[in-house]
Parts: C-alpha cells; sequence; structure tokens
C-alpha cells in the first residue's frame, strides 16, 4: 500500500510532469501479468514462462535450474517453428479479459512509452479501450525498427526494446547471446531510452531493473558528478510490490524512488487523483498533432512586458524587448507602418518583404509593425522559425472565415520552395489578408521572382544601417540598461564614434563589437575557444542546429553527442546560466542569435569539427521520427533538414556515404531517405548504388513526384554515360515520359522538372551517335518544353541561360556542312 506521505509528495511532483507531457513510461515483465491470453492462462513470467519453455527444448525431461535466457537459446536451436507457435500463444492477448486499470494507465499523457515485453498488449488495448491516442508499436529489434505496427498519426509511441511477437524467433532478444550481441552493435533505440533516462521523469512499473541491456543504461544514470555538481536529473519512480533494501539504497542514488504497490494500485491512488493534470497533458499532445491547429496571435503572444532577455547582449529578440523599449523605434519602422497601413485599405493587399542582412534588425522591425497593428485592433497571425505549422495549417487557419487579417512571418525562407504557393493562397483568401514578412538579402531575389511570376502584389522594404538619431537612442537604451560595456564613462561624441566605426551601423554588429571593445567576428569565436571541452560540444551542437532555425531539447542534445551523465545536465545548464545560449518557453535550447550560430557553423566547418556533430544530430532525428508523426511535423523537418543530399555534400563531402550508412537501419523504411541517398550518389558518386537506393524509394512511394523526378535523372545518366549501348535510347525515353507527365500535372508551379529535361537532354545530345535529322527533332522538344518554362518562371536565371545553350545547340544542328569539293 502506498502511504498517505508518498501519495502526497508523488502527486506534487508527478503532476506538473504529466501536464506538460513529460513523462516516460517503462514497462516490464510484471505489467502484463493482469492479462489473459486466447487460451485462458495469465501471461506468464520468470518460473512459468521457463516451464513453458522446457517443454519444447527439452520435452519429457525434469525442469532443470536453467536460466530463461538458456532455455530459450535451447528451444530456438532444437524447434524454433514450435517455439514461434507457442509464444505467439501464450504472449497474444484476450481483448475481452484485459482490466480496466490499463485503459486508464495507457490514457495517460506519457511523452513515449518503452516496454521489455514482446506480447501485443499495445494491440489489444487500442481494440479493448476508447484511448485519447491509439497506441503506435515499434521493433527495436527489427531490420526495420522504425516501422510502425498499428496506430494512427498522432498516437502514442511504444517501443519494444526486446522485439514483438512478428520479430520471433531470430530477432526478439531473451537469450545471453541475444544480449551479448545487441550490446556490442549501436543500437538507437537503447541511446535514445538513455537520454529520456537522464532529462525524463520515468516511471517504472512490473520491471525490477535488473534485466542485463537495461540495467547497463541505468547505470549510465548513476552518477551524480563531482562535489557541487546539482542534481539535474528529474526523479523517477519504480513501481512494483516488494524491493528489497538494498536494491533500494542503489536505486535512490539513481533519483528513482520505490513506490510499494501494485500497477493497479498506484493507477488508483496516483493516475485516477491526477485527471486534471493529465487532461492538461493530453491537450497539449492534441494540439501538437490537430488536423487544424490554432495560429498563434500577436495579441496572445506579447503578454510579458517584464520579461528579461538578452537582446541587448546580442540576443535574438522576443515581445519584451519591443514592449519594453530594449528595441529601440527605429526611423525605418514608421516607413513600414505607413506601407502596412496603405496596403490594409486596399482590396488585395498583397505582401510586404522587409529585407536586410543577418543581424540588420528585420525581425525587430517585423515584430513591432505586428504589435502596432495588433494594438490597433487588428488580428496578427505570427509564424517564425519556432512555430510547429505546416504550410498546409497556415493555409487553412487563414482561410477560416474567423482567421486574422494580417499573417506575419519571421525568417519566411524557411518556407523555401513552398513560401510562393503559400503567400498566393493566404492573399487569395476571401478576406484577402495581408503578408508581412522579414527575409534576408540573399534570399529575397527568388522569392521576388516567384512573386512576379504568381502574379501577388509584392512590396519591398530593406532595413538600412542605423542613422546616426538610430544610434543616438541605442545608446541611450544601452546605458540605462547598465550595457555599454567598455563604452561606460566616455563622452557621447567617442561613443558615438565608436558605434559608427566599429559597428558598421549594422544592430547586432553595434550591440556585439562597440560594446565589448572586439572586433564581431572575433568575439563568438574567442568565447568558444575558452570553453571547456564538455560545454564546448553542448554549445556547438546548439549553433549547428539554431543555423537550420531549430531548438534542441536537452534529451535531444544527450542524444547527440551521445552524453549519459547529470554532468552533461549540468553544463548545458551553465550554458543557459551565463546567458550563452537562450532557452526558449518550451524549454529548448538555441544560440543567442541565428548570426552568432553561423559563425560558429563556419569554424567548426574550416576545423572539420562538423562531422562528428552532424553525425549525432541526424541520428538523434533519425530516432525520432515514425509513420505516425504527420511529415510536417518538427522532427520530420529537422530531419529532412539534416539527411538533404545537396547540404551534406556542401559540408561534409568526404564523409556522406558514412553518414548515410549510419542511419541505413533505422530509416530503411522512408522513401525520403533512399531518394537522398540516392539522389547524392546520381550526382556524386555510384550509379550502381544510386540504381539500388532509388528503386527503394519508388518501391515505398511509388507515385511520389521528386522520387520520379529523381528517377529519371538517373535514367538519362545511365544513358549518357553509355551513349553507344542498344538500350540507351530506350532509357532516354523513358525519362523523357516521366518528365512530360510531372510537368502536365505540376508544371506551373515547379521548375525543376523541366530543368532536368533540358539540361540532361542536352548532355544526352552531345553525347549520343544519332543523326542530324533526329538531333534536330529532339532538340525541339526541349525548346519546345524550354519556352514554356521561360514564360512561366521569367526570372529564373537558370531556366534562361538553359533555354540559350538549348538554342545555341539547335542552331548549330541546322547549318548544313559543307561538302568536300571532287578529287
Amino acid at each position: 500500500m502506498i502511504s498517505d506521505d508518498t501519495k502526497r509528495i508523488v502527486m506534487m511532483h508527478l503532476g506538473p510532469k504529466l501536464a506538460q507531457g513529460s513523462v516516460i513510461l517503462f514497462t516490464g515483465a510484471g505489467f502484463s501479468l493482469d492479462c489473459e491470453n486466447y487460451i485462458g492462462e495469465h501471461l506468464p513470467a520468470g518460473q512459468g514462462l521457463i516451464k513453458s519453455l522446457w517443454e519444447i527444448a527439452f520435452p519429457g525431461e525434469t525442469v532443470g535450474d536453467s536460466s530463461l535466457q538458456d532455455v530459450f537459446a535451447a528451444a530456438q536451436l532444437r524447434n524454433p517453428g514450435k517455439l514461434t507457435e507457442r509464444l505467439k500463444q501464450i504472449f497474444t492477448i484476450n481483448t475481452q479479459t484485459i482490466p480496466a486499470y490499463y485503459g486508464r494507465i495507457l490514457s495517460s499523457p506519457w511523452t513515449r512509452i518503452y516496454t521489455l515485453n514482446i506480447d501485443d498488449l499495445a494491440s489489444a488495448a487500442n481494440l479493448a479501450f476508447h484511448l485519447p491516442r491509439r497506441i503506435v508499436s515499434s521493433s527495436a529489434t527489427s531490420s526495420e525498427p522504425s516501422r510502425a505496427t498499428g496506430g494512427e498519426v498522432g498516437g502514442l509511441e511504444q517501443i519494444h526494446l526486446n522485439g514483438t511477437l512478428a520479430d520471433l524467433p531470430d530477432n526478439v532478444t531473451f537469450a545471453t547471446m541475444q544480449y551479448a550481441h545487441r550490446s556490442n552493435n549501436p543500437d538507437p533505440w537503447y541511446a535514445a531510452l538513455t537520454a529520456h533516462l537522464l532529462s525524463h521523469a520515468v516511471v517504472f512499473i512490473g520491471s525490477n531493473l535488473d534485466e542485463a541491456p537495461l540495467w547497463q543504461h541505468i547505470l549510465l544514470r548513476r552518477l551524480k558528478g563531482a562535489r557541487g555538481t546539482r542534481e539535474m536529473r528529474p526523479r523517477s519512480y519504480l513501481v512494483i510490490p516488494e524491493l528489497d533494501a538494498a536494491k533500494r539504497v542503489l536505486l535512490e542514488e539513481f533519483n528513482i524512488t520505490w513506490i510499494p504497490s501494485t500497477a493497479e494500485e498506484f493507477t488508483s491512488d496516483i493516475l485516477d487523483q491526477l485527471q486534471s493534470e493529465c487532461a492538461t497533458g493530453l491537450q497539449k499532445f492534441t494540439i501538437q498533432t490537430s488536423h487544424h491547429p490554432e495560429l498563434p496571435e500577436v495579441g496572445e503572444l506579447a503578454v510579458n512586458p517584464n520579461q528579461d532577455s538578452d537582446f541587448l547582449l546580442g540576443g535574438e529578440p522576443i515581445w519584451a524587448d519591443i514592449q519594453s523599449g530594449r528595441a529601440i523605434e527605429r526611423e525605418h519602422d514608421e516607413e513600414v507602418l505607413a506601407i502596412a497601413r496603405t496596403a490594409l485599405q486596399s482590396a488585395d493587399p498583397g505582401c510586404i518583404v522587409i529585407t536586410g542582412t543577418g543581424g540588420s534588425g528585420k525581425s525587430v522591425a517585423l515584430m513591432r509593425i505586428a504589435l502596432l497593428l495588433s494594438a490597433e485592433g487588428t488580428r496578427v497571425g505570427w509564424i517564425d522559425k519556432d512555430s510547429d505549422m505546416s504550410p498546409r495549417d497556415i493555409r487553412q487557419a487563414m482561410k477560416r472565415a474567423a482567421g486574422p487579417k494580417i499573417l506575419a512571418i519571421d525568417d519566411a525562407d524557411v518556407f523555401r520552395n513552398e513560401l510562393t504557393g503559400l503567400c498566393y493562397d493566404v492573399t487569395q483568401a476571401d478576406q484577402h489578408p495581408l503578408i508581412i514578412m522579414a527575409i534576408r538579402s540573399g534570399k529575397v531575389d527568388q522569392v521576388a521572382g516567384d512573386m512576379a511570376q504568381g502574379r501577388i502584389r509584392y512590396i519591398e522594404t530593406a532595413v538600412p544601417h542605423l542613422t546616426d538619431k538610430d544610434i543616438d537612442g541605442l545608446i541611450d537604451v544601452l546605458d540605462q540598461n547598465n550595457r555599454l560595456g567598455h563604452l561606460k564613462g566616455l563622452p557621447r561624441r567617442d561613443q558615438e564614434a565608436s558605434f559608427a566605426r566599429s559597428a558598421g551601423r549594422q544592430l547586432l554588429v553595434a550591440m556585439l563589437s562597440a560594446t565589448s571593445g572586439d572586433p564581431f567576428r572575433e568575439k563568438p569565436i574567442s568565447e568558444l575557444h575558452g570553453l571547456t571541452q564538455e560545454s564546448r560540444e553542448a554549445y556547438e551542437l546548439i549553433c549547428v542546429a539554431s543555423t537550420f532555425r531549430f531548438t534542441l531539447s536537452r534529451a535531444q542534445i544527450l542524444m547527440a553527442l551521445g552524453a549519459n551523465s547529470n554532468t552533461t545536465l549540468n553544463t548545458i545548464n551553465s550554458l543557459s546560466a551565463r546567458h550563452i545560449v537562450t532557452v526558449k518557453p518550451d524549454g529548448n535550447l538555441r544560440a543567442r542569435h541565428r548570426v552568432i550560430a553561423e559563425l560558429i557553423f563556419d569554424e567548426l566547418q574550416s576545423t572539420g569539427e562538423l562531422t562528428s556533430l552532424l553525425e549525432g544530430l541526424t541520428f538523434m532525428a533519425a530516432t525520432e521520427v515514425n509513420p505516425s508523426i504527420p511529415r510536417g511535423a518538427r522532427p520530420w523537418r529537422i530531419l529532412r533538414t539534416l539527411i538533404n543530399h545537396e547540404f551534406l555534400n556542401r559540408t561534409i563531402f568526404g564523409q556522406v556515404r558514412t553518414i548515410y550508412s549510419s542511419l541505413e537501419s533505422i530509416l530503411s523504411w522512408d522513401f525520403q531517405y533512399w531518394l537522398q541517398r540516392g539522389s547524392w550518389e546520381v550526382k556524386y558518386g555510384s550509379l550502381a548504388y544510386a540504381d539500388n537506393f532509388l528503386s527503394q524509394a519508388r518501391g515505398l512511394a511509388p507515385e511520389d513526384r521528386l522520387v520520379e523526378t529523381e528517377w529519371a535523372v538517373l535514367l538519362f545518366r545511365k544513358a549518357t554515360e553509355r551513349a553507344s549501348a542498344v538500350d540507351s535510347p530506350g532509357l532516354v525515353a523513358e525519362a523523357v515520359a516521366i518528365l512530360e507527365d510531372i510537368i502536365r500535372e505540376h508544371g506551373g508551379t515547379d521548375a525543376y522538372p523541366y530543368h532536368v529535361l533540358g539540361s540532361q537532354g542536352l548532355a544526352w545530345v552531345r553525347r549520343c551517335p544519332m543523326s542530324r535529322i533526329e538531333r534536330q527533332a529532339f532538340l525541339a522538344m526541349l525548346l519546345f518544353y524550354l519556352d514554356r518554362a521561360k514564360s512561366v518562371f521569367p526570372r529564373r536565371a537558370e531556366i534562361q541561360q538553359l533555354w540559350t545553350d538549348v538554342k545555341r545547340e539547335h542552331l548549330s544542328t541546322a547549318v548544313q556542312p559543307k561538302e568536300s569539293p571532287a578529287q
């Protein structure tokens, strides 16, 4: 029985964690023992299971004192078929007999479930109960470890660490040799478990925590660290009726508290008393996975004007910086506000694009305009790099009758090729909203071209350098907030001269250079080199992620670093305490400014240190995706960015194959993985490898246009490299047919198929032994499509250049060669 004091303490700690949706459930063999199988038996464990398997390994012999692992191994060797049949019989749960408390446990807002069991309790519970999140089971021992065996988008993920019934008899972990094999090989799921054990509160039910591979990872949680190290490991709980005194003391050292109860008692005495907190946690998951997520509005976001920030030390702005006056009002702001007010009076407001270099103050300008318009009574929706809404979600939210009149998008180029389509759909909605976006100068030409092509009204305004008036205001603000640094005490004229001279009149540079006295580019690098090795690794990882506009949770940092100690948690905490990194409201971390992160990224690339960090990040991202997560969700966006073949080729050319190979066992079920891997081989590697990898992508996603486009590239490349081969013309004909189909369906919005057809077709013509008439006909076909591409994408320089090259080639074939004079 759980004492009243224990109940009170556990509920005080566990309640807020459940409300946050940040608790892991871990189940062992004892968790399923109250369930029955279809032959009317309770699920066996310990000696009961040994006896059942003994009859298969040693029929007719008296049961000995062998371990479960050894008996399983003997049965597997002697009669694997009967072993499989027997285990499926005893571990397939009768849905009609599952006690009701299981439904209450599995309805709680767990972040994830890990289980040591191979039974099908999850599938049975999905059928027996109306669960708020259906359980999606994945096997950690399968050749496709991330493929879900059931459930739906937005489900509760359960990882079977020892395999499932579908993995019998060879891919389940029972025998000692199987444990040894797994401990000698990289195991992504146990790596994820290690990170969760360190960073999340865990409720263990039905396990003594003495299973071989699990205990190895529990041990990693053991050491608190040197004297003075704070306890950063969240308190976890072991729910089991009995536990010997020695194990109890040992687990306390791991910050794991024993709750002396059965799973049913824990449910009624603890979980049932925390229904309000559980409902709050479930609501968070519902919002995350909703098909119609709510678009955040400025009026709801800017509610804490007294919030502190690192903005004056070079951090990225928050709403309180504008509200409190830390972010100065600049002369350019009035110009943008006037443009916005004029646009709102139009029947078709279109888009306003605020441009500028990194650190010029684009985000501050956009936030100020959004706040001012919101204060005037206009509803303003807000999207930035931390938003989880996909373009589809944003379209739906803005098209609703009750949607905002303005959509503000910071770092708009995060949407890449989808940005123009998003803007067109939003501006053409019934209420014709105004879009105001901030985007870097280096990206704006592409956006401008796409906007013109899409016939979207478009006004561009660039954030200028700091004016003398801006510098005066900035010096005042820095002085009022005690952030003048080495300029403190200097005459005003010298302060102004320092800003104008060393800051280059850019906002971020001004706040870092002029106040610290260090050249802007040197300060972040010297700061990096001044860190301890462990702090530096964590900081580098956060900066690399921030370069791609992603924040990282503590669990993700631990997983990516392969770190496994409380010391690492303290290191991460010290980075935020010293304002080297910024902690977001959701607890995730990022570099204090993206420009600083990019400087660190460039430094790491130049020193060759980037590869190991990308390996860790891609490994972490790969373990967090599964088919139940919507493709537009944050884990998928992180993974797509990191495994993009062009990005990897630009940054770590010599190690691209190494990274892709390391992910194969985790992502073999995902067509995007094979697409990117195959695309790299097409362009930079082996066509034989490309054929294999892209064939797998086609098998998994036979109708995906990106896969089909890349397949057409491969066909062209194979034909061109063997131009005289008999089958080469057939390969080209197949490639052309594929691209023509894609152009017919998507040619109005996607320039890439045209480019592939033109560039690959031109390469083929130049290599293929064909007659002049055949060459002219083929080039005329290419020109037909490129003429269309020119009209649809008039500002695409690569299309214009390709048209010129093909036109020149076509004209050259029209010139009749002179006949040789008779001899």
